[in-house]
């Protein structure tokens, strides 16, 4: 990188005058004041402000942000994160942010602040905090929100399917979202790590046997592979490719509002299998809704679920007069077995799920050993997810 990473408010006000940005936030650099808002495991993200306005900017540093340096990885990511959320803003403009700069030589982009919004995991997170405490709930309607995911999952890759775009143009797209690191990673932390002894897998206690079990669990391994083939080689239309609920924000209380909810962090997208982004997002949202249930809120537990319902019908509704339902029911197994792997690195790998980890130690324990039973079932027989929802 050609200078410092941003790590503080000087070094963002610098860059955003720089890149002849801080004018639009104010008259003079000391009105200018800056937060680290960063949440995900890859990059730095920080919030500028001032009298005139709000911007985002985004680094990707060259390595992964959760782990350091011992893990570098290629910050030119962000680049294709940038090329991701032009394909977005072509086809579904109104359920992504607008990027305002881009900047391939120090790695940054810049885009609409949504610090009005919140993070979906957030606000999940919150709700079972404020019951713990004895208080009140901001209303989350998570089948709302699962209505357009699920709508935003179907028409990305309807639209960008080899039957909309035709052969040559399928190609160009395929060959221009080609995001061969990001992949890696995902085939590293979530299809490889989990099911081997390694340093960066971390689990509660209660899971010791079945964890143990896992690694040796043919079966598991064969399934796993199994999706990793169909991760690698099912090149059906463009995907987000890490739509969990931290990559989903919404605004709360949404009263006097219409439902504002926006998709981000695009940064592993590609041409891949249509039922992954689903999966992801079916399986954070049972791992949520296994938490509630974990917690005593049974309510909440059941609001949860009905985004996978939602989602589920949205996707149907956008594809269902362009293919055969049995497509559509293979999308559905595949969907179920990337939950399964998403659901077990969740509980056992580097990134765990903070739905789980925020519950006290005896409703952690329930709550994991539940996703892990759960994901495991979904892995070996992908069609239990599937008659579970029905």
């Amino acid at each position: 990188m050609s200078r410092a990473l941003l790590t503080d408010r000087d070094g963002v006000v610098e860059y955003l005058e720089r890149a002849q940005l801080s004018a639009t936030l104010a008259d003079t650099l000391e009105l200018i004041a800056v937060r680290e808002v960063t949440a995900g495991n890859m990059n730095r993200v920080f919030i500028a402000e001032g009298p005139l306005g709000s911007l985002a900017l985004k680094q990707a540093p060259p390595f992964i942000n959760v782990i350091g340096e011992s893990a570098p990885m290629d910050p030119s990511r962000i680049g294709a994160e940038a090329r991701a959320y032009r394909q977005l803003a072509r086809l579904a403009p109104d359920t992504v942010p607008a990027i305002a700069h881009l900047d391939l030589d120090e790695f940054v982009m810049v885009m609409e602040d949504l610090s009005e919004l919140t993070v979906l995991r957030d606000g999940l997170v919150d709700q079972i905090a404020a019951r713990l405490a004895g208080g009140t709930t901001a209303e989350i309607d998570c089948g709302a929100v699962g209505t357009v995911v699920g709508r935003f999952i179907g028409e990305l890759t309807r639209a960008t399917s080899e039957a909309s775009l035709g052969g040559i143009a399928f190609e160009k797209l395929t060959r221009e979202s080609s995001n061969p690191d990001l992949c890696a990673l995902t085939i590293k932390y979530v299809f490889g790590e989990p099911y081997r002894d390694v340093a960066n897998n971390h689990w509660v206690p209660e899971l010791d046997d079945r964890v143990r079990r896992l690694w040796g669990d043919e079966a598991v391994a064969a399934a796993v592979q199994t999706v990793t083939e169909v991760f690698a080689g099912s090149a059906q239309g463009l995907i987000h490719g890490d739509l969990h609920t931290g990559s989903v924000m919404l605004r709360i209380p949404n009263e006097g509002h219409d439902l504002d909810v926006k998709v981000f962090d695009p940064e592993f997208s590609f041409v891949g299998p249509i039922g992954m982004d689903l999966g992801l997002f079916w399986a954070n949202m049972r791992i949520a809704a296994i938490a509630a249930a974990a917690a005593g809120q049974s309510d909440l537990a059941a609001m949860r679920d009905s985004a996978v319902d939602t989602s589920r019908a949205a996707f149907r509704a956008v594809w269902q007069d362009d293919t055969s339902s049995n497509f559509l029911d293979q999308v559905d197994r595949e969907a179920w077995a990337f939950a399964g792997a998403e659901m077990i690195r969740r509980v056992i790998g580097v990134a765990r799920a903070a739905d789980l980890e925020m519950l006290p130690a005896v409703q952690r324990a329930a709550a994991s050993v539940a996703v892990f039973d759960e994901a495991r079932s979904f892995l070996l027989d992908p069609s239990t997810g599937t008659v579970s929802r029905i």
